[in-house]
């Protein structure tokens, strides 16, 4: 009776989640005879790009890029083309370090006017210094007489129509950037200090420090810019040399996996470990090391002058600033710490299902041995990426500059007949025919088209549906081949002789239709997280209340687990439709209940093989990451002569790590969508076959030993 109970329940199961394929005799893989799917989706996508085409033709229309190379003024006036401008090309900013708080909704926060040349002294405003040398030195409004006496000095400065301050400068793309601050800094003190001479010495360091501490800002900052870019052009040799490493490291995993797959997983499981380890014992021992040089410390740092600290903290480069904080190697502990005992944990718990995600990877890694074409199919979805990328930047450039100036008429007095206060006007024009004295063409606003914003949207949504395309273009090429791979009987007589093209062939010609509607919807929901996260940035700066930032979050992690989900069921479904031929809702469905009749595996299974990829991603990662560290940081004595000076060793480690982690992500995405094709089409089989003469299984030979099964020979 509880047998019979068990069955019921089972069939229960079976018929909520569909039902599983029957045997096919004729069934070796993606079928041939399929047709176009989604094909109002493909229209959609094709109506939709041509709208795109559209956006940019109306971009480049109205826009003028050069508007975001030359520099505007506060005026909107272009330096050194616009008529009333056309003799200052150059921009100057009357407090440059306010430029480190930029907005994108109202630009740098500080007056800006054009000028013929840019500073070649420093000079700061002092109410002790003769009246009439002051004026001298103003730069000024352009509707301000720095000579009118009427205004006082201390009201032009004090109002913003004057600049508080300039230092000597150079020319950086027509825009007045300070030179070194630093190198100045002394002289810059000491003008100030000559001018408060009659003041007390506390008065004085409060002047001194409430007027350098935005040069001192923009010091701080330009110092890590500069320092980073002078790494990178110092070492760019070394930066590639190391991307060629983790190019090369990346080959010989793939190349190791095909024939010690079980020996190289458990190996990257012990190394991911090890490296967790020794990051935990590093980061304790730094924090060890930190904390008690800051006691050692204490007393020399309260016998030091608080003018030269304070002057120092600001300057510190910031790489160096938090990598002297012991809070920083405290925080990087924890978090090692939690990855190593989430490993260890992880490693003990699924240690049965391990051997399983290993022979999996080891088909795909053998998989990829036979069409090692594969592994350079993903440099066509990366390079179409690049070039969508850069359609998106360049009609974003010209949308943003799609906006003219408006110039109105502005008179001294009563206006001669024939002209009116406020009316629109062209400055050429208007200087050629004007006859009246005190009426001028001024700039008055920046006209921006009403449509520019929503088309922007328009643009970016374009950004995500093309990439997101291009992506599953990607994936569902690569499970064609991956499944003409698996149910090859015979991998020598019955794979095709070139599934990836053929494959290739089959999407493109019968699926793209398929490929945009799964794009779309993950397009729509990345869409909605977008606008949530503007939402989110709003709400922060209107409010404090933790409740709304609680509800905020909360929705921003339910979008962010959503869209997982649907890359999780797209990825199947193109898996589905690379082998069956079925358009995308019937593949989701299909192979979501296969998935759910087959739920224990796929929960352990599926994720543990991701798990496994993940580690090996990061052992190749984190091991190019510490060989360039202890290169870098001088940790390596025989070549510490070699490696140029840098001014922060961090600069190119983290640089190599990332492109490293690319790199890294470049092959193993082979890999990832491998596993996922191979494991799918193990489920088909398992249910489809029962490993009898007539219906014999199609898995691995290791596949089958590991879950006790077997071909039956025609005697057994």
């Amino acid at each position: 009776m509880e047998a019979y109970k068990m069955g019921d329940k089972v069939e229960d199961e079976v018929n909520k989640y569909g039902t599983a394929h029957e045997f096919d005799p004729d069934f070796k893989g993606p079928v041939k005879s399929r047709s176009c799917t989604d094909i109002l989706c493909l229209l959609l996508f094709v109506m939709f790009l041509v709208g795109w085409g559209v956006v940019a033709a109306f971009g480049i229309i109205h826009g003028d890029p050069s508007r975001l190379v030359y520099p505007t003024d506060s005026r909107g006036q272009v330096c050194g083309r616009d008529p009333v401008v056309e003799k200052k090309p150059y921009l100057f900013f009357f407090d440059l370090t306010r430029c480190a708080t930029l907005k994108a909704s109202t630009g740098c926060p500080t007056p800006q006017i054009c000028v013929d040349k840019c500073p070649d002294k420093n000079w700061f405003y002092s109410p002790t210094t003769d009246d009439a040398e002051v004026r001298r030195n103003l730069k000024c409004q352009y509707d301000v007489d720095p000579f009118n006496t009427s205004i006082k000095t201390s009201d032009l400065v004090l109002n913003g129509k004057c600049a508080f301050y300039y230092v000597r400068s150079r020319e950086v793309g027509r825009r007045c950037i300070p030179e070194r601050v630093t190198e100045h800094t002394v002289d810059i003190i000491n003008s100030i200090d000559a001018a408060y001479a009659n003041q007390s010495s506390t008065q004085k360091f409060d002047m001194i420090m409430r007027s350098m501490k935005y040069v001192m800002r923009f010091a701080y900052w330009q110092e890590v810019a500069e320092g980073a870019f002078e790494d990178i052009k110092a070492t760019w040799h070394l930066i590639i040399g190391f991307c060629v490493l983790a190019m090369a490291v990346s080959l010989v995993w793939i190349f190791l996996l095909r024939f010690i797959s079980k020996v190289l997983i458990w190996f990257s499981m012990v190394a991911f470990v090890a490296i967790c380890a020794f990051a935990c014992y590093y980061s304790m021992s730094q924090y060890i090391y930190l904390r008690s040089r800051s006691a050692n410390s204490t007393e020399a740092a309260k016998e030091s002058s608080p003018q030269a600290l304070s002057i120092e903290q600001e300057l510190r480069s910031e790489f160096q600033k938090y990598s002297e904080r012991e809070s920083t190697w405290l925080v990087l502990f924890f978090v090692c710490l939690s990855l190593l005992v989430i490993c260890l944990l992880l490693l003990i718990i699924l240690r049965k299902r391990i051997n399983i995600a290993v022979a999996l990877i080891g088909q795909a890694s053998k998989a990829v041995g036979d069409m090692m074409s594969t592994l350079l199919l993903p440099v066509l979805p990366y390079l179409l990426q690049v070039v969508t990328i850069s359609v998106f930047c360049v009609v974003a450039v010209f949308l943003a500059s799609a906006g003219r100036p408006q110039y109105a008429v502005s008179c001294s007095g009563a206006c001669c007949p024939g002209l009116q206060e406020g009316a629109m006007c062209e400055p050429v024009h208007f200087n050629e025919t004007n006859a009246c004295a005190g009426a001028t063409c001024q700039f008055l606003k920046v006209y921006v088209n009403p449509h520019i914003p929503r088309l922007q949207i328009y643009n970016v949504f374009a950004l995500f549906w093309c990439l997101f395309f291009i992506s599953a273009m990607g994936e569902m090429v690569l499970a064609g081949a991956f499944s003409s791979w698996y149910w090859a009987f015979d991998k020598n007589k019955d794979l095709p002789l070139l599934p990836v093209t053929y494959s290739l062939g089959r999407t493109l010609r019968y699926h793209i239709g398929t490929l945009a509607f799964g794009s779309l919807i993950i397009a729509i929901v990345r869409m909605i997280r977008l606008i949530f996260e503007y939402i989110d940035k709003k709400v922060r700066e209107k409010t404090d209340s933790w409740l709304v930032k609680c509800l905020m979050c909360c929705c921003r992690c339910c979008l962010y687990c959503l869209e997982k989900f649907l890359k999780f069921v797209n990825r199947n479904a193109y898996v589905y439709c690379a082998i069956y031929g079925k358009n995308f809702c019937a593949s989701a469905r299909s192979s979501f209940s296969l998935l759910m009749r087959n739920i224990a595996r796929v929960v352990v299974l599926d994720k543990v093989t991701d798990f496994l990829l993940f580690i090996g991603k990061m052992v190749v990662t984190g091991g190019v990451g510490i060989v360039a560290y202890f290169v870098f940081s001088g940790g390596i004595q025989g070549i510490r002569s070699e490696i140029p000076h840098t001014n922060y060793y961090l600069t190119p480690v983290i640089l190599i790590t990332i492109v490293t982690y690319f790199i890294s992500s470049a092959f193993f995405s082979v890999y990832e969508i491998g596993v996922d094709t191979l494991f799918l089409c193990f489920l088909e089989d398992s249910e489809r076959n029962d490993g009898s003469e007539q219906k014999p299984y199609f898995m691995s030979k290791d596949l089958m030993k590991i879950l006790h099964k077997e071909n039956k020979t025609k005697e057994e």
